[in-house]
């Protein structure tokens, strides 16, 4: 598949995937700003508040209406963290055009909404209604105590607050229920239009339609593109060590969670080599079912009841998290951190080696079977001039050697530690 690129304005670039592939069709138009503490919480306010009126559709259900009645197609507001930029990302999926029984122009009919929910939000009196934006205060401020009741995902979101605990503007969930309890219509209106104005925007587009219909539709529905000054984006710029860190917390559940952080020194920009060995660092470690993660402390040593990583191509860390039984913390770590040094001293059997390859190779193939995969692995990249192919990393992927591998384990750092003792109560999440 090809990516063809146009610039539909002096600001506004699109990217299309043509493609009979899929039965819907995917676009996607992305408003991504350096982040700042404030930014932070304002994006959660405003993926909330901007699906609930515009001047065309003045409530939510009367968008949903439109919605429905282009096929039922759908359409969500989400926020995301790239390296120190985040990214209010407009997603829409819907019926391809040539599935329309009635002649409707789906897609335009979409971005048609998109245009209203993103540039004609419904500002009475100029500014958000204060009754919406009181909700929508209310919801996510209930949103952020929840994740206290999911331990696993309270530990995951503890263990990237230690981890980028030197980063000022890294908002923590303490810091983003003290700053949403100062937000008002009025400040929240500022933080739309700031976004409007200093935002990189993009459109993404997976489907039949050319190049050219997309962007003419673009160019026709978000005519009121306010004159743009983009902000230059923070380039993901690998975090390195400031410390080691080692927090706990006690909690009334069954099962203790053990999250440990590790600095790769590799991240997106890096030579190519280099991220690619990461990748299958970070597979061998602990990212697959073949891993030494589950196969020596889970499935061996029964040490944990899930136990896996993750490796961030903008941060240059992998984060691991597992399950365990709170009493075996000490050995748990101790068995953990030995995997790595499995891999620092070399000790990577062919079986693991290929089995790690394989998975990656699977994972990049599987993108072509999800549009929004393929949106999100072309645009993301897009954002910092990276312009690599699914197949240019399938190829990459190749190349790399397990002495590649071993060199840079022997740079990876773990400076961080979170863990929750389970003092007694129901085990809450489901054993992986």
């Amino acid at each position: 598949m090809t990516v063809t690129k146009q610039k539909v304005s002096d600001h506004l670039n699109l990217s299309c995937i043509q493609t009979d592939r899929f039965k819907t069709g995917v676009l996607t138009v992305t408003l991504t700003i350096p982040q700042t503490l404030h930014r932070s919480a304002d994006s959660m306010l405003l993926s909330g508040i901007l699906r609930r009126g515009t001047e065309r559709y003045p409530t939510m259900a009367a968008i949903n209406r439109r919605l429905d009645d282009l096929y039922a197609s759908c359409v969500e507001i989400r926020t995301q963290r790239i390296g120190k930029n985040i990214s209010l990302v407009f997603g829409a999926e819907m019926l391809d055009d040539r599935y329309a029984i009635d002649g409707t122009n789906i897609t335009e009919g979409v971005i048609e909404v998109l245009s209203q929910m993103i540039l004609h939000p419904r500002l009475p009196d100029g500014a958000f209604d204060p009754s919406l934006v009181a909700q929508e205060i209310r919801f996510t401020q209930d949103a952020l105590r929840s994740e206290i009741n999911n331990t696993k995902l309270y530990a995951a979101a503890r263990l990237a607050e230690l981890m980028h605990r030197d980063d000022p503007e890294y908002a923590t969930v303490k810091q983003l229920q003290e700053l949403l309890s100062h937000k008002d219509e009025h400040s929240l209106t500022a933080a739309y239009r700031d976004l409007l104005q200093n935002a990189v925007w993009q459109v993404f587009y997976v489907g039949t339609l050319s190049t050219d219909t997309i962007a003419e539709q673009i160019k026709k529905h978000f005519d009121f593109l306010p004159k743009t000054t983009p902000l230059p984006l923070l380039l993901p710029v690998a975090q390195e060590s400031v410390g080691n860190c080692r927090a706990s917390e006690q909690m009334p559940v069954a099962q203790g969670k053990l999250s440990l952080g590790f600095r790769t020194g590799v991240s997106a920009i890096s030579n190519a080599n280099e991220i690619y060995a990461a990748m299958m660092l970070n597979e061998i470690f602990g990212a697959s079912p073949a891993s030494k993660l589950f196969m020596n402390v889970r499935e061996k040593m029964s040490l944990c009841y899930y136990c896996s990583s993750s490796y961030h191509r903008y941060s240059g860390i992998i984060t691991l998290h597992s399950g365990i039984e709170s009493k075996n913390r000490d050995i748990a770590e101790q068995a953990i951190l030995a995997q790595m040094q499995e891999i620092r001293d070399g000790k990577i059997s062919d079986a693991e080696f290929h089995a790690a390859k394989k998975s990656l190779e699977n994972s990049y193939r599987q993108l072509y079977d999800n549009p929004f995969e393929l949106q999100s692995f072309y645009g993301t990249r897009e954002l910092f001039g990276l312009s690599e192919t699914v197949e240019e990393s399938c190829l990459a992927l190749s190349r790399v050697t397990p002495e590649e591998i071993v060199s840079l384990a022997n740079r990876v750092i773990c400076d961080t530690v979170f863990f929750v003792e389970g003092i007694g109560g129901d085990t809450e999440d489901s054993d992986e």
